[in-house]
């Protein structure tokens, strides 16, 4: 009875051992389906295209190689403008340059106080300062010039070489030169240090300028008021004056030529000047300083000079068809005056040897007179 009653007891211990493994069991099953499902597999990459990593290689490139200079591209230094109507300022060096070229317009370009150039463009070019050179000292620009800006299809800014407008004004350091070439272009310039114009057709009008000028116009006239240093002025169709002129170092000289046109002078300061007049009157009213040399040449047309009392001077006159007459007191030293073409009167005024006046003309009068009262 106790051998059957212990092998029952067996029996009940090996059927709870399998019940409790297999609760067990259960269980690991039950929390590795629970983990699956909170925390799934992330799917394999998938192979990255070969057409797409050739084209994010080509973008690196892109970015690492810079842009191709495009000839007449707009060059370093410059500062835009905007616009058909433009106004732009830049700081500059007191004795700046400003060169320029415009083909069509009115020009003014005033001095004042400030070290700065102020440019105003009505109705025309949007344009730019393109700063060419500058200052060792300080790093301000001594060489600008004005540039017009255009945009090329691929929005490329390009930069031309002449500006146009209906009205164009620049305000610059009184210390400043001006270098202007123009096409159709009236222009007027004051208060500036120097001054160099070459104009195809248009007036000039200059005052107040300080250290030279050279003004050259094809159509146009020239006038030039209270200014100093080498000046010399042309017209190849116009009339020129100039009026309270000297030289500003010793040795400048005043020069005046027109093709077509009247000359008149009145208060020249300089002890060597040299007018001439292919076609036109000439006109002196002034002074002549002692020691200078003075000629006066027209090849058709009148000379016509006031001089005052106390005039001293030696004279050449030679004329042609016309005449030669002095209202001031003349002694004269030779008269070649015969039947032929040409006549030359050397004669002397005053003291006669302060200074020298040659006079010349070929179709016209020479006449020496005293102021008007």
């Amino acid at each position: 009875m106790k051998i059957a009653a212990g092998k029952d007891r067996m029996k009940l211990l090996k059927s709870k051992t399998h019940f409790l493994l297999a609760i067990v069991l259960c269980a690991v099953w039950m929390s590795s389906t629970v983990f699956s499902q909170q925390t799934p597999v992330p799917p394999a990459p998938q192979p990255v295209p070969v057409v797409k990593a050739k084209e994010k290689e080509k973008e690196k490139e892109k970015i690492k190689t810079p842009m191709p200079a495009i000839p007449g591209a707009l060059p370093p230094g410059v500062e835009m403008g905007d616009g058909t109507t433009t106004e732009r300022s830049i700081a500059v060096d007191q004795k700046v340059s400003i060169q320029m070229c415009v083909t069509q317009g009115t020009v003014r370009i005033n001095g004042w106080n400030r070290n700065e150039v102020r440019a105003f463009v009505s109705e025309g070019s949007t344009f730019g300062f393109h700063v060419a050179q500058k200052s060792m000292k300080d790093g301000s620009p001594v060489l600008i010039s004005l540039v017009n800006i255009r945009k090329t299809q691929g929005g490329m800014a390009m930069a031309g070489d002449c500006i146009a407008g209906d009205e164009i004004e620049i305000d610059a350091p009184e210390n400043a030169s001006v270098s202007l070439r123009g096409r159709q272009t009236d222009i007027s310039i004051d208060s500036i240090r120097k001054v160099w114009i070459a104009n195809v057709g248009g007036d000039i009008n200059i005052q107040n300028v300080s250290q030279g000028i050279r003004a050259t116009t094809g159509q146009g006239d020239v006038t030039v008021e209270n200014s100093q240093g080498a000046i010399v002025l042309e017209s190849s169709s116009g009339n020129i004056v100039a009026y309270g002129v000297e030289p500003s170092e010793v040795g400048d000289q005043f020069k005046a030529k027109t093709n077509s046109g009247a000359i008149s002078l009145q208060k020249l300061g300089y002890r060597l000047a040299d007018i001439n007049s292919i076609s036109g009157t000439v006109l002196f009213t002034g002074g002549l300083l002692s020691g200078g040399t003075f000629s006066f040449t027209t090849t058709n047309g009148s000379i016509r000079l006031m001089l005052p009392d106390d005039t001293s001077c030696r004279v050449i006159a030679t004329y042609g068809y016309g005449s030669f007459d002095s209202t001031l007191p003349l002694k004269t030293l030779t008269n070649d005056v015969h039947p032929g073409p040409i006549k030359t009167v050397n004669g002397a005024i005053g003291a006669g040897g302060d200074a020298t006046l040659r006079l010349t003309t070929n179709t016209g009068s020479i006449q020496i007179r005293k102021p008007q009262p």
